[in-house]
């Protein structure tokens, strides 16, 4: 079996890298909708939290990091999320029917400025 070079293996990449000039700042969490609510086998449901990026001008961000915590009935996680071309990142919990919790805590890791005060913070959806 070939040997795999350090070149050829996957990294992530810290959203850190310059943003700068591509979109006008300060960026914003415009919305969060939710997607429709999954039944699954054992009498577990699937949520969907989608936070909507846009920049001052009201231009949607692309390929935007999006941190979050996402709270369900019997746990909690925290995660990372890219922003799509339409400027929405989607965050998915599965679990009992109950209460889950999407909270935005950093857009773009330093890349651009966040105006956390002007922005869609926190969803709650009951399933």
């Amino acid at each position: 079996m070939p040997e795999i070079s350090d070149e050829a293996v996957l990294r992530k990449v810290p959203d850190d890298v310059p943003k700068r000039g591509l979109f006008a700042e300060p960026v914003v969490v415009a919305g969060i909708s939710v997607g429709e609510v999954e039944e699954l086998d054992g009498g577990e449901v699937r949520v969907s939290f989608k936070p909507l990026v846009k920049d001052a001008d009201g231009k949607r961000c692309s390929n935007v990091a999006v941190e979050a915590r996402i709270t369900g009935p019997h746990r909690a996680g925290q995660d990372t999320a890219v922003t799509n071309v339409t400027g929405r990142a989607e965050f998915r919990m599965r679990g009992p029917h109950g209460s889950y919790r999407l909270e935005i805590l950093d857009v773009a890791a330093g890349g651009l400025d966040w105006d956390d005060e002007a922005s869609v913070t926190e969803h709650t959806l009951d399933a």
